[in-house]
């Protein structure tokens, strides 16, 4: 496939330009940074399910609006999707050029969750919307031992969410994984095959 004269980013697999990513993961994966990278560097809408998912207070929407305002924005040409294993529904992935998967070791998702609480204690991160202050604290340390006790569990309903799609799946399983692979000429380095 040429690369059409508006497309704006230099993301191509197997020489077809990919305009539609979802990166997926656990908790503390590191997706809203790697996805707002790629969001950046296509020129595509950047789409967090968390932001459409919470309230206020750490509440959430219920799920059925959730996919449905999803539902609306994949329609768009261009787009990357983060989330959590919910987000991978047939409608995505029927609209999805290309699934980054981030398996990143439980330790290190732990570290990141809590880093990120006290970097944005008292305050609200970018990507949430108002109303959901990250706090040190209980909350939080019942969510980081969650996420180190779920991760095989998320591994589980991502591969089962997966299995039987056609869409690639980039696998990466640590920091330096993500770092190459983004950072890599063309970015196409091939998918990598689930387990």
């Amino acid at each position: 496939m040429d690369k059409p004269s508006d497309f704006r980013g230099a993301l191509f697999l197997e020489g077809v330009a990919i305009r539609r990513v979802v990166v997926v993961g656990a908790n503390g994966a590191g997706k809203t940074w790697l996805a707002t990278r790629l969001a950046d560097r296509i020129g595509a809408a950047l789409i967090h399910k968390d932001a459409l998912a919470l309230t206020t207070g750490w509440r959430q929407h219920p799920r059925a609006d959730v996919q449905a305002d999803i539902a609306v924005r994949i329609k768009a040409d261009d787009w990357v999707l983060e989330g959590g294993p919910s987000i991978l529904t047939a409608a995505v992935l029927d609209r999805a050029d290309l699934v980054i998967w981030l398996d990143i070791p439980a330790r290190l998702r732990v570290w990141r969750i809590l880093r990120r609480s006290l970097r944005y204690a008292g305050r609200v991160r970018p990507e949430l919307p108002q109303g959901n202050r990250d706090w040190p604290g209980l909350r939080q340390w019942r969510f980081a031992r969650r996420a180190l006790l779920s991760g095989d569990q998320f591994a589980a309903v991502i591969e089962q969410a997966l299995r039987g799609s056609s869409v690639p799946v980039v696998r990466l399983c640590s920091r330096d994984a993500v770092v190459n692979w983004l950072t890599c000429p063309g970015l196409d380095p091939g998918p990598h095959p689930l387990p």
